[in-house]
């Protein structure tokens, strides 16, 4: 019951959260420089072109009363139509979705399959070359850039050995197993900073928990060093790894934008971009709405698991 009352209190909160987002993210776009309708005409347009275009965008009406516009376009299903190519935006987000969230599944799964072991590891013998060895890999992990990862990836593992395609990724309708294997480098690349994350904050918890009472009276019934470990201090570290990993999954997120970039795939990352360059503001917005649409998801979810981990959380 104490789960519905929270997700119900959170879901409350979800609906201006998400119109704050959207706002701001709309009056950020009015801030840049230049004219959009000129940038989609063309810079030698005809006056009376330019006065089309901004009469078919609405660009000439007050920014709260296009704001609202799209807003009641949302509420409805209608995410608008793209300036540029003149498809729903609804269309093209979920044909770039699907790979930008396998990105983001298989780049947290290396995350919590380096970042875990490791921080147990370091956190049983801290103050040893082996707990310094994983932190000062884990502070490298953080400070390494992910784009400069990722072009040492393809030169080293798909231009000199060949072991996975190179920039471009593959159709998963043409070839699913070499779109996986596409994805493979990108998704290292964008998990490297989450394992030093993970692995920071579980050292932290696992040493904390390691020092206290309950394990030493665990010790003293005889149980086995890697059941103590395993089984009852890292259960008692989730809380901490619950929360990095919902911040992990908003960083993985923003990430895949500059990691698509650098890898050439057909991604939601890609697709901001895409419309940056060309200021197709409405499939922004769209993707941002998608964006803390994710956040907000994944807050929940980690409430909940809050509540699941220790009961005595109200």
């Amino acid at each position: 019951m104490r789960i519905v009352s929270a997700v119900a209190s959170r879901l409350v909160w979800t609906v201006p959260t998400l119109l704050l987002a959207t706002l701001v993210a709309f009056l950020l776009q009015q801030l840049i420089p230049g004219d959009q309708a000129v940038a989609l005409a063309g810079e030698y347009a005809t006056d009376e072109k330019l006065a089309a275009i901004r009469a078919d965008l609405g660009l000439e009406q007050p920014v709260l009363t296009r704001y609202l516009d799209w807003i009641g376009g949302v509420v409805t299903g209608d995410l608008g139509t793209s300036y540029r190519t003149g498809q729903p935006v609804a269309e093209i987000v979920l044909d770039r979705l699907p790979v930008t969230l396998l990105l983001t599944l298989l780049a947290l799964l290396i995350a919590i399959a380096i970042g875990v072991p490791s921080g147990v590891a370091a956190a049983q013998r801290p103050g040893t070359w082996v707990d310094r060895l994983f932190t000062t890999a884990a502070t490298a992990g953080i400070a390494i850039p992910n784009f400069w990862l990722g072009m040492m990836l393809i030169a080293v593992f798909a231009v000199q050995l060949g072991w996975f395609p190179g920039p471009g990724g593959v159709d998963f309708a043409d070839d699913p197993g070499n779109a996986l294997r596409a994805l493979v480098l990108p998704s290292v690349a964008l998990g490297m900073v989450g394992s030093a994350e993970i692995c920071r904050q579980v050292r932290s918890a696992m040493i904390e928990n390691l020092g206290s009472d309950y394990v030493r009276t665990l010790r003293a019934t005889g149980l086995s060093h890697w059941s103590i470990v395993w089984r009852h201090a890292l259960k008692n570290s989730s809380l901490p790894l619950a929360t990095i990993l919902g911040i992990q999954v908003s960083h993985l997120v923003g990430g895949a934008v500059v990691v698509e970039a650098v890898f050439g795939l057909s991604g939601i990352g890609s697709l901001v971009v895409e419309a940056t360059n060309q200021r197709d503001y409405i499939v922004i917005q769209a993707v941002v709405l998608l964006a803390a649409v994710i956040v907000l998801v994944t807050n929940l979810v980690v409430d909940i698991s809050y509540r699941l981990l220790d009961p005595r959380i109200s």
